[in-house]
């Protein structure tokens, strides 16, 4: 029995030690580490190795740093000159330099000093602040693995390297060969192949434990699983390129394996893919390769990928490699027709672990710019029902309330009746829809299903109870009997206000549960106009019979809040059903109804409501929220279940703010206790606040170093949903502040690639200050020196430019785009995607514009570094330099002209990195 702990495989780079007595004597005596020869002049004296004019330099150097030296005093200028005779212009410009280097070593000590004080404060921030409550659930497994030693040499050339296993549930699992469906597991970077025992131990056993609840179509999963020897992909390219060719070649006989007599059932011609961290990359990557076979993958289910940016940028390779897939993909589903192209029939399902997720920033993991709405999205595991928890890296792949409902969600789009071994793709989707997302997105635009009839319901055998066009049903313990609660639907507009119904309860509502909401009709002879507004109570000429359906499936569900309840549990849950009046057009009532004819215990809340006097916007400034905050009195601003507050300007992922909810008088009377869903609609990112009264708001957006994605459908800002017990009277008051320290934590994972960045651009702008100097004829400075002139004379203008920069940016609105999820709405068929396509581009105006600069980055970025060493003038390098850190540091949050505080910021966490480089400037 196999125990899966949070412990995690984390990867640590130890930098190298150097012998620190070695390194002074290599700086303090002027002697090149090289060829052990003494450092000379551009022009050495033929009969000295340093000439009669240097070695006062030196001796000055060394007197200035050791106080042991023979000279008791600095001499002044005269005394220097009478004592050295006349010196040239250039070397007294070099003593001078030198002069003001040693004397700015308090500064830079200074400075050092206030970045381990602000690194501090940002890591505490980081670690402590802004955190969701870990809230996964262990799993445990008896796993045992088989290696696939036919995968061998002659099948891929990369055998030796490489190892291919697929996973058995000892005491599931009967047989050793695979006899299911096809599933490949890619781990991530220094990934284990053994992680995939989390997953396919979670659908072994749904599967044979309910195995009479599955129809013919349903196989168990075969899950194979990749050994990589634990390989770094996400530093190494080639590495990348290296796994992607070996899974085409391992896909290619994983589906050799199944005979192709399986009895009325196809051979298998496709896998379904899961894939952990780096994995995802590569299983997007496998569709470029020479050795891809079309087809063969049909599903790909991503966690904690980062689909935008690589984690860790070093390797050009790696770059390009996401360049050229991600343009590969948006392509693939913007030329030619959708039918025949090679991603028509593809699925991509993104899940991001949330703020605890420290590697990956889950920011990256936003798809909606790579693939449309009516092929994948991104959701968030605070999200997913039954889950409602952020995890950390590892986490994701054990996490038992995520790993169950990914693996009954697998098993619920298979088919072995078809070849690709899956549903078709409308069908996946709409499962993926219904499995992961909490099905109160605003842009969530689902096929209209069908109801489920229920059958004839007899209101001459069944008790019942008429209640008025706008009366509100309050049931709560016993009183959910066995009577059946008629509820009149309200004419359509503009006949009425009434658009919404919306029902809260404590009870499960579905298919199979014993509280029924049913959508019911009467033939038009039996019942007099029931949409009369003066008629509050419907009469009829007989016992009317009602046919009616079952809409209890389309209920949604959310953790319980009570007022014992602090974080969210998937063990006890509400269900939330919300239905718009259009839709209910053809039927007169909502009957809601006990089946079972026992009392039930709970409450159950039902209404009619006019939905848009519901919805708050809070329109501020950045200015006013970040001094004065927000405060909102009097919730709900009219009387009902639910009400939402719309808030634009909190729209960025670096800000994080503290949420004050207060209701007093009603801490007894009450069926729950009020508690809130924060949504953004750039991505499918939930959480639920249960219980609310102070609690964090912090979310994700816009990627760092990414162009901004914008859409007329897409509601910017933060929404808030609230839940209110209408039994008490009291308002709620709500005050929303910002949360400075929380806030400072978000630079470290938002700006990691600048932990590499700026200290590469400090040590350039230095090295061509050192050749700069050297080039006027004096002596090649120290790297200290050198630096000290950066940071006193250059590093200001730099902050300032790009700080006055970022607030052009802010002012100008350019860099504005289109997202795929725009193109191609959900219910698009395939064959509208090409003309979707051409009826609107991808970009427009000013965001073509910097596309298309963002696109020869690379190649801009190598020109400015050859500028820094050679350009004679500090002022056109710096300038362009400036706007190109300003487009990486800044693009993603350039509506908020609070970011000018950012740039200090920055340059005292980077400065500690390469203060640690300084020498001590010395001579004899």
């Amino acid at each position: 029995m196999v125990h899966e702990s949070e412990q995690c495989e984390t990867l640590q780079i130890t930098p190298q030690c150097y012998d620190n007595s070695r390194t002074f004597d290599f700086f303090a005596s002027g002697i090149d580490g090289s060829n052990g020869q003494q450092t000379r002049e551009r022009t050495p004296s033929p009969t000295s190795p340093i000439s009669n004019e240097q070695a006062p330099l030196l001796s000055t150097n060394f007197e200035s740093i050791n106080p042991q030296s023979n000279s008791s005093s600095t001499p002044d200028s005269n005394s220097f000159s009478e004592s050295h005779g006349n010196k040239s212009p250039s070397h007294l410009s070099s003593l001078l330099n030198t002069s003001a280097s040693i004397s700015l070593s308090f500064s830079i000590i200074l400075i050092l000093l206030i970045t381990m004080i602000m690194s501090g404060l940002i890591f505490d921030s980081f670690i402590n602040y802004q955190r969701d409550t870990k809230g996964c659930e262990v799993t445990y497994m008896n796993p045992k693995y088989i290696k696939m030693v036919g995968f061998d040499s002659e099948q891929t050339i990369f055998a030796e390297k490489y190892g291919l296993y697929l996973y058995r549930e000892v005491g599931r699992d009967s047989s050793d060969r695979p006899t299911g469906i096809p599933t490949l597991f890619i781990p991530g970077n220094a990934g284990s192949y053994k992680q995939v025992r989390s997953i396919a131990s979670a659908s072994a056993n749904l599967y044979y434990d309910g195995r009479s609840e599955w129809d013919d179509s349903v196989r168990g999963l075969d899950f194979f699983t990749v050994d990589f020897n634990e390989e770094f992909s996400a530093l190494h390219g080639n590495s990348l390129l290296e796994q992607a060719e070996y899974l085409n070649d391992a896909i290619r006989y994983i589906l050799s394996l199944y005979p192709a007599a399986r009895g009325d059932h196809p051979e298998p011609s496709s896998v379904i893919i899961i894939a952990h961290s780096m994995g995802g990359i590569v299983a997007r990557t496998l569709f470029t390769m020479p050795n891809y076979e079309p087809g063969s993958i049909n599903t790909i289910i991503t966690m904690a990928t980062p689909h935008l940016l690589p984690p860790a940028p070093l390797d050009w390779q790696i770059s390009n490699i996401y360049t050229n897939i991600n343009k590969y993909w948006r392509k693939s589903y913007s030329n030619g027709k959708a039918s025949s192209a090679p991603l028509s029939d593809v699925t991509l399902i993104s899940i991001a672990g949330g703020n605890l997720d420290t590697i990956i920033c889950s920011d990256t993991a936003n798809i909606n710019s790579l693939v449309p709405a009516s092929h994948g999205f991104t959701v968030f595991t605070t999200s997913i029902p039954n889950v409602w928890t952020s995890m950390d890296h590892q986490c994701i792949l054990w996490c038992k309330q995520l790993v169950n409902v990914i693996a009954k969600t697998m098993l619920n789009i298979v088919d072995v009746r078809r070849a690709g071994q899956t549903k078709p793709r409308a069908e996946r989707m709409k499962i993926f829809r219904k499995a992961l997302l909490t099905g109160l997105e605003d842009q969530l635009e689902t096929e209209r299903d069908r109801w489920e009839s229920f059958g004839v319901l007899d209101l001459e055998e069944k008790p019942h109870v008429y209640l008025h066009m706008e009366q509100r049903l309050v049931l709560k313990t016993s009183h959910i009997s066995n009577k059946v609660y008629l509820m009149p639907i309200p004419p359509p507009a503009p006949l009425s206000n009434l658009t919404t119904f919306s029902l809260l309860t404590d009870h499960h509502l579905g298919k199979s549960s014993r509280l029924l909401v049913l959508l019911c009709g009467v033939r038009p002879n039996k019942l007099r106009d029931v949409h009369d507004a003066t008629v509050e109570k419907p009469t009829f000429l007989s016992a009317p019979r009602l046919s009616c359906y079952n809409a209890s499936h389309k209920a949604s569900l959310m953790p319980a809040s009570t007022k014992y309840d602090r974080v969210p549990s998937s063990t006890r849950t509400f269900s939330f059903l919300k239905l718009n009046v259009q839709e209910l057009g053809d039927y007169q009532y909502v009957a809601i109804m006990n089946k079972e004819g026992v009392g039930l215990d709970g409450f159950l809340l039902a209404e009619f409501i006019d939905e848009s006097k519901t919805i708050t916007q809070i329109d501020t400034s950045m200015k006013d929220l970040l001094f004065y905050g927000i405060h909102v009195s009097g919730l709900p601003m009219t009387d009902s279940i639910m009400s939402t507050l719309h808030i634009p300007i909190i729209d960025n992922s670096l800000l994080t703010y503290k949420m004050f909810v207060n209701r007093p008088g009603c801490d007894d009377d009450h069926f729950f206790a009020t508690f809130i869903r924060q949504s953004i609609s750039s991505m499918h990112e939930s959480k639920f606040l249960v219980n609310a009264q102070n609690v964090d708001i912090n979310i994700h957006g816009q990627a760092p170093f990414v162009l901004p994605v914008s859409s007329p459908k897409l509601r910017k800002g933060l929404s808030l949903q609230f839940w209110i017990d209408p039994i008490c009277s009291a308002p709620l008051s709500i005050d929303i502040r910002l949360d400075a320290y929380g806030s400072l934590g978000k630079i470290v994972m938002r700006f990691q690639s600048v932990l590499v960045a700026f200290p590469f651009m400090v040590v350039a702008m230095t090295l061509r200050i050192q050749l700069k100097e050297y080039q006027k004829g004096g002596p090649y400075m120290s790297f200290g020196q050198g630096l000290a002139q950066f940071v006193q004379r250059t590093l200001p203008k730099l902050l300032v430019f790009v700080s006055l920069l970022s607030i052009y940016q802010s002012i100008s609105g350019a860099s504005k785009t289109y997202s795929l999820a725009d193109l191609f709405p959900v219910e698009s068929t395939p064959g509208d995607v090409h003309k979707a396509i051409k009826e609107k581009a991808s970009f427009n105006g000013k965001g073509a514009d910097l596309q298309k600069y963002w696109d020869h980055y690379h190649y801009v970025q190598s020109v400015l570094i050859f500028l820094f060493i050679l350009l004679p003038f500090n002022v056109p390098a710096l300038m362009v330099w400036s706007r190109n850190l300003a487009v990486h540091w800044y693009a993603p949050f350039s509506s908020d002209h609070s970011i000018l505080a950012i740039a200090p910021v920055i340059f005292y966490v980077e400065i500690m990195n390469s203060g640690k480089m300084l020498p001590r400037t010395s001579g004899r």
